[in-house]
């Protein structure tokens, strides 16, 4: 079946191609209306091209809005990090300061308890110059040397009190050089882990720094990327907007020249192109084509015509993803679509439009330019969706021709 229909069809490709239509009247010339449809070709393929490119600066725009949010959080944790860390160099750098004060301090108590125990030296030197003197050195003959009892009392008591005043000078000395020298070298080794703790803090600062510059550098890049995508699409949607409204007027002429007598059949919805590349009932696996479609090379913007004389009952303009895709771009299955009431119950529908030239409401004429082929909606290329219906019944566009 799916065979004899495609011969069918190619048969009336050559029929419709060789053969003009009996009473078919156009108010322009041959060579105009060709030349208006190269251009509607043209502007087609250049708003599909636009909305490519414009899809791929909306995604860089999103991705480099996210990236900046991203760096700029981590620019003020950087920034935050680095503050801590400069108030802890300059915390260690004071107490470094304070330690080396302590330690000079210490050095000075040092040198005064070593001055006091030279002075005690000199005295003990004096005493034992007396004792030397008074005849002997040692304790015994100090005390046998008295001249009487009082005297050997005398030398007794100053032998004890020489003894024990030495001892206490000399351990009170040793006790407090050796606490001054145990502090001084504690506060040397903290000192000496201050100045390493510097060090560490010193080059996590500078890598903090360096960081906080390229992640800088990185977010004016992202910056410079998102502004010239922006200006980007500004310049898309201004020149979009200029190529639609050369599509409209295009549409407004075709409008006022349409003039089509036939024999009561639907005329072809897109002259020119009878390549059908997917027949009525179709199985896709998950469901069954609803229509036909007509594809051929350069279809992209070629006129799509109103089937018959009708009322527009539906227009849907809102899908700018006009090219071919693996899936639905989320904007409905047939895209960009027209779709007219022909009385008694019968409807066409025109789909993966790349615009219309309609708007609900607007009573269109057998064989006016309602659109322009494009590849909107589920569309894997350039193709116009042709779907018939009957009481909201699909039925074989193919039995209207």
């Amino acid at each position: 079946m799916t065979k004899c229909k495609k011969f069918f069809c190619a048969l009336l490709g050559v029929c419709m191609i060789t053969v003009a239509p009996l009473g078919t009247v156009f108010s322009v010339s041959a060579e105009e209306d060709e030349q208006a449809v190269v251009d509607t070709h043209s502007l087609a393929e250049r708003i599909s091209n636009l909305g490519q490119k414009k899809e791929e600066y909306e995604k860089i725009l999103q991705k480099n809005a996210k990236e900046i949010t991203d760096k700029e959080e981590y620019n003020r944790a950087l920034t935050e990090k680095i503050k801590v860390l400069s108030e802890k160099v300059t915390l260690t750098r004071e107490s470094i300061t304070d330690l080396t004060d302590s330690i000079s301090t210490s050095q000075k108590e040092i040198d005064q308890a070593n001055d006091d125990i030279e002075g005690q030296l000199d005295a003990l030197c004096d005493r034992l110059r007396v004792i030397y003197m008074a005849g002997s050195a040692s304790d015994l003959e100090i005390i046998l040397g008295a001249k009487n009892f009082s005297d050997m009392i005398d030398k007794v008591n100053l032998v004890k009190t020489l003894t024990k005043y030495d001892e206490e000078l000399i351990d009170n000395v040793s006790t407090k050089l050796a606490e001054i020298e145990d502090k001084k070298v504690q506060m040397q080794e903290d000192k000496e882990h201050l100045l390493a703790d510097e060090t560490t803090l010193d080059a996590d600062l500078k890598d903090l720094n360096e960081t906080l510059e390229k992640n800088e550098e990185t977010l004016k890049k992202l910056r410079d990327s998102s502004a010239e995508a922006e200006d980007f699409l500004a310049d898309a949607s201004n020149e979009q907007t200029l190529m639609e409204s050369q599509i409209r007027k295009y549409f407004e002429k075709k409008a006022q020249t349409a003039d089509i007598a036939t024999d009561g059949k639907y005329v072809w919805p897109c002259p020119g192109y009878y390549t059908l590349s997917s027949l009525f009932r179709e199985n896709r696996t998950s469901y069954f084509h609803g229509g036909i479609d007509i594809a051929g090379g350069g279809i992209m913007g070629s006129p799509v015509l109103a089937a018959d004389a009708g009322t527009v009952v539906g227009v849907f303009t809102g899908c700018p993803h006009n090219w071919g895709k693996e899936k639905c771009c989320a904007c409905g299955s047939y895209g960009n679509y027209v779709w007219i009431d022909h009385g008694n119950g019968k409807e066409t529908i025109y789909g993966h439009l790349t615009s219309a030239g309609v708007q609900p409401g607007d009573t269109v004429k057998k064989g006016q330019v309602i659109g322009l082929v494009g590849s909107t909606g589920n569309s894997t290329g350039p193709h116009l969706h042709f779907e018939c219906r009957v009481n909201g019944e699909k039925y074989d566009p193919m039995t209207e021709f």
